[in-house]
């Protein structure tokens, strides 16, 4: 019995051809068909979609803007006055203080184009003058005194021993100075220099030599009322 290659149909030893398909019952070359292998079964990968963003991500984003705003806002409006208290904010430069009963506060021209804050009481010579300016960037405390020092004595004047002194609350240098005018009056001037925020500060007391004490008193107590704004 030969069995036919093409329908597997049975077919006698003696046939050249099948029975039932008619295909050749002859020997020849057989064409395999390629196998495949079988597919094992690993492991199956399952890969996740990512997350759609959370649709309350803009809204936590601004609401963490408006906080931020609010805050600085608040600390703002809320922080205290650092004027609170003080009957005089300078114009021209940022510092307020207490002016004394009596005195006046108005501004002074030096030069051309320098202005100055000038305290004074009504009838006698005693003076205050206060300026600031901007200093070049690392100019400390002791470099600003040397330069107000050397000022001094280029004007004629012999600056005497500097010590330390307090402006709302930022170390500060002090030192007297003496001279005589030509119509031989003794004066005295009292030079605090200060340094804050890359500014330099001089406050500088003159009256005669007679008055002085009194005055230094009024004028330590503008120095404790002083505040930088």
């Amino acid at each position: 019995m030969i069995v036919c290659p093409s329908c597997r149909a049975a077919n006698e030893e003696d046939r050249e051809t099948c029975e039932s398909c008619g295909r050749s019952l002859e020997p020849g070359p057989v064409t395999l068909a390629p196998q495949r292998p079988p597919v094992s079964a690993g492991p199956v990968l399952e890969i996740a979609p990512p997350k759609p963003p959370s649709r309350w991500r803009p809204y936590v984003i601004v609401g963490g803007l408006v906080l931020v705003v609010a805050a600085a806002g608040g600390f703002l409006l809320l922080r205290p006055d650092p004027c609170e208290g003080t009957n005089f904010t300078s114009d021209a430069f940022g510092y307020c203080l207490t002016v004394p009963d009596g005195w006046t506060a108005e501004p002074a021209l030096f030069g051309a184009d320098v202005t100055l804050d000038q305290f004074a009481p009504p009838t006698a010579s005693t003076t205050v003058i206060v300026e600031a300016v901007d200093l070049e960037e690392g100019v400390g405390l002791d470099e600003w005194a040397g330069f107000v020092r050397q000022q001094d004595a280029d004007a004629g004047l012999v600056p005497g021993p500097a010590s330390e002194a307090i402006v709302d609350g930022v170390t500060a240098r002090q030192w007297d100075v003496s001279a005589t005018s030509d119509a031989g009056t003794d004066y005295r001037m009292r030079e605090v220099v200060v340094v804050r925020d890359e500014v330099g500060w001089r406050i500088t007391l003159n009256d005669t030599e007679d008055s002085f004490d009194v005055s230094a008193a009024s004028f330590e107590g503008m120095l404790d009322s002083w505040r930088f704004r």
